[in-house]
């Protein structure tokens, strides 16, 4: 048997659904699964502690199924899990006992995306970042036409139901987590990673428009036209916070906003 052939039965069986027979490769089978669900346990911790530790590792194994990884490094397998729950939200809201998924009320899927986009955030490469002087170099009547390129780990977290008070309180174990969930509807936040760790500061609907128009590229003046509310938008204070907080890498005139 070649080499080649041989890499590949090896794989095969590393892939099969059904324990090999050869008990040297039923120790690779094993320890194969059970890297890759601790892989996705260390990324998702919220979800993997409020689906249980075996009925988050069945549905870890049915994710690792249809999305085997193909890199000796795990970590960016879990990119594609918050879709997976999105796909598979029957088998996986499913998997939570039903007075638990009644009394919390929050979406799965929403809650892995927020996970993912902080795990994103924790190892995010950033840029040097510029503060609010350099809005000195434009004048104040050309302000609305400035955009603002934000840091690439720069992302505004939405949920339909109230996923980050209840990540926050599950990480932080300040108030009952079930209390958390159920005093709040809908929410948003920004996100971004900077050397001391990642930054979520919560934001209105209105506020998270315009921040992901913003993040799109347009400018601070065409960006409220994104948000379906705009004078809800504390412009002045939210732009203090993202100069303070590194977020802004460069400010520049948008070519189609000025003569």
């Amino acid at each position: 048997m070649s080499l080649q052939s041989w890499q590949r039965r090896f794989a095969a069986q590393l892939d099969a659904a059904e324990l090999p027979e050869d008990p040297g490769m039923q120790v690779y089978h094993h320890n194969v699964r059970a890297q890759f669900r601790k892989a996705l346990a260390v990324s998702f911790p919220v979800v993997a502690d409020l689906l249980g530790e075996s009925r988050f590792n069945v549905l870890a194994e049915r994710f690792r199924q249809r999305n085997p990884s193909r890199s000796g490094d795990l970590h960016p397998s879990g990119g594609a899990f918050p879709g997976f729950l999105v796909d598979d939200a029957n088998a996986a809201f499913g998997a939570i006992i039903e007075p638990t998924r009644a009394a919390l009320g929050i979406d799965l899927s929403e809650l892995a995306h927020l996970e993912w986009a902080w795990q994103c955030a924790l190892i995010a490469t950033e840029r040097p970042s510029i503060d609010a002087s350099s809005l000195s170099r434009f004048p104040p009547d050309r302000w609305p036409s400035l955009a603002l390129q934000l840091q690439p780990s720069f992302t505004v977290p939405r949920g339909s139901t109230p996923v980050i008070s209840y990540w926050q309180a599950h990480r932080e174990r300040a108030v009952p987590v079930i209390a958390a969930a159920t005093a709040i509807g809908p929410e948003q936040a920004w996100l971004i990673g900077t050397p001391r760790g990642p930054i979520l500061q919560h934001c209105n609907a209105a506020t998270a428009e315009w921040l992901e128009a913003l993040r799109a590229g347009a400018s601070l003046a065409r960006a409220l036209d994104a948000a379906e509310r705009p004078a809800e938008i504390d412009i002045t204070t939210t732009l203090q916070h993202l100069f303070s907080q590194g977020a802004v890498v460069s400010v520049d005139l948008r070519a189609d906003d000025h003569a």
